[in-house]
């Protein structure tokens, strides 16, 4: 049983391909995929009308950058992975979260949404 099954994780992705790879991946996991979102309006609009416990955030959606999301995502306290081409840079530092360079695999995805869930769970107490 993974870490993942039957949580709600919202996949904000602007790449068809990935997106969908992504999705399938957690839902064989047994999670429950909300989305995939391409754009920050979407991926806003998922957040607030659905329970989400956690979010993999691509961290540029089609040449706007998804701090928005990231924000709403730390102020709900929920916690989220970026997936990046970009690697670990002054804005994965800035929030401060765990972070999968592309191209990655499914092992890191979830190792890090795994690990990210469980320290959230641990703030908590």
């Amino acid at each position: 049983m993974s870490v993942l099954t039957g949580r709600r994780i919202l996949v904000v992705e602007d790449e068809f391909l990935i997106a969908s790879v992504l999705c399938d991946m957690l839902e064989d996991s047994g999670a429950v995929v909300l989305g995939p979102a391409a754009t920050v309006a979407e991926a806003m609009q998922m957040l607030h009308d659905n329970p989400v416990d956690a979010a993999l955030l691509d961290m540029n959606l089609n040449g706007q950058w998804s701090d928005p999301v990231a924000e709403d995502l730390q102020a709900r306290r929920i916690p989220f992975v970026f997936t990046t081409g970009y690697g670990t840079n002054s804005r994965t530092e800035k929030f401060g979260v765990r972070t999968v360079s592309k191209p990655y695999s499914w092992e890191e995805i979830e190792q890090q949404l795994g690990l990210s869930m469980v320290e959230a769970s641990l703030r908590e107490k």
